[in-house]
């Protein structure tokens, strides 16, 4: 049985004391060697900046780490006790050298796992409503029929696992990626996670995109953010062939000994697009079967590197997008686990000129109907050529090319749509030489 969904935390308070922040007093301590290791004399508003913990609370661990011999207090920056100086001492050098042996992580202190949990429920993908209007904009590009649009859209106003299927060039990945658009919003993440005693390094510039959170104040009393956690719209991330199944697992670094999340970790609160599904490095059907759990049940389980396994919230939206006979994959016992099949069919002849129309509307080009007539009885009909959506804008940018190169101005005719048809489609195996 799920369990219920926590109340929204749109503000995170800052913890302001050590015991607060639900972490290890020894943990914090080493973040705070290993910081002023690399940055020499620091004061201790600068340490609270680099830890993203409030000064009361790094008031706390200076106060642990000087009784301890490990700082020395060098002066002060102002009157006030977040300009003092400090410095490692010999004794805290040792402490250093000994923390980094143990994990090289320096930066944010992480936030502790049940909080992690506790943010993602409230948080939960599950609870954003899509509209048709939604689906819509997000669809405008694309020349669809209103009975694909009508079951992308159902699809993505579930919230559940979708694959989307059919011929190359019609539109899969911009179809995947609207039903991301679509759903839209921001979620928090922190920086890193701790897992019993291990980091796990979450927040990922190259996946996450941060966005302005100008209500920083939470109420009257103005308490300020705890800044271990980030603001971030709705994560869509991509994995294509390169996937594999060690990208869906915690990966440990042996130098830093500090994990990396999986990309379904990183994906939570979001959208996770398995792209060309079927040519990943790891089989199709190895792939869901790690997932069956998952799918149905919102929960993952990860493994550290001593053995332990985590329980994680699975929260998140999974569409596939493949060129493959769906039945080619995996059976249907395995499928049945992908609650929506949504094909994108090969446009008709009346899609494919509104989207040649569409393509020439882009480049400020006129339609010649009479053109495109050419191209569909001689480039199509006559070799028995499967229309496909991406053929008007790759057809349409080959003469605009063309006419760059002869220095003239591009039009859509028959001339000009034999000569890019000559060096983009191959040469049907029919065809002598």
């Amino acid at each position: 049985m799920t369990a219920p969904a926590a109340p929204a935390r749109e503000f995170i308070a800052e913890p302001t004391t050590v015991a607060e922040l639900g972490l290890d007093r020894g943990m914090l301590m080493d973040l705070t060697l290993k910081a002023m290791f690399y940055r020499g004399r620091m004061t201790r508003s600068e340490l609270s900046d680099s830890l993203k913990i409030s000064g009361s609370a790094m008031q706390e661990v200076m106060q642990d780490l000087t009784q301890d011999g490990l700082v020395s207090v060098l002066g002060a920056e102002g009157n006030s006790a977040s300009g003092y100086v400090y410095a490692l001492t010999q004794k805290g050098r040792d402490r250093a050298d000994a923390a980094f042996n143990r994990t090289g992580y320096v930066g944010p202190a992480p936030v502790p796992l049940v909080e992690y949990i506790a943010q993602i429920r409230a948080q939960t993908i599950g609870e954003v409503t899509v509209t048709r209007e939604q689906v819509l904009e997000a669809l405008r590009g694309l020349v669809l029929s209103d009975e694909t649009v009508g079951r992308i859209g159902r699809a993505a106003a579930s919230r559940k696992s979708t694959l989307i299927y059919g011929p190359s060039g019609n539109g899969k990945t911009t179809a995947v990626h609207a039903i991301g658009a679509a759903i839209g919003g921001t979620i928090q993440i922190p920086y890193a996670i701790e897992m019993v005693g291990q980091l796990v390094h979450l927040f990922d510039m190259s996946k996450h995109e941060p966005v302005d959170d100008p209500d920083r104040a939470g109420g009257l009393i103005k308490a300020r953010a705890d800044r271990r956690w980030v603001r971030i719209k709705r994560p869509t991330i991509w994995a294509g062939g390169e996937l594999t199944r060690h990208s869906l697992e915690l990966m440990y670094d042996d130098n830093t000994r500090v994990y990396e999340a999986p990309l379904q970790l990183k994906a939570n609160g979001g959208t996770l697009v398995i792209d060309d599904f079927g040519r990943q490095q790891i089989p199709a059907v190895q792939l869901l079967n790690r997932w069956i759990v998952a799918l149905e049940g919102g929960v993952d389980h990860l493994t550290l590197h001593t053995g332990q396994t985590i329980e994680v919230p699975f929260d998140v939206l999974v569409l596939f997008s493949t060129n493959l006979p769906p039945e080619r994959l995996a059976d249907e016992a395995f499928l049945r686990r992908i609650r929506y099949k949504v094909e994108l069919p090969n446009p008709t002849r009346d899609e494919f000129r509104a989207i040649f129309r569409g393509e020439c509307a882009v480049r400020s080009l006129p339609y010649n109907d009479g053109a495109v007539d050419h191209l569909l009885a001689n480039w199509y009909d006559d070799h028995q050529r499967e229309l496909r959506g991406c053929h008007p804008r790759d057809l349409v940018e080959a003469v605009v090319d063309a006419a760059q190169y002869d220095n003239r101005a591009p039009s859509i005719t028959a001339a000009t749509l034999d000569e890019a048809c000559t060096t983009y489609f191959l040469r049907p195996l029919s065809t002598p030489a």
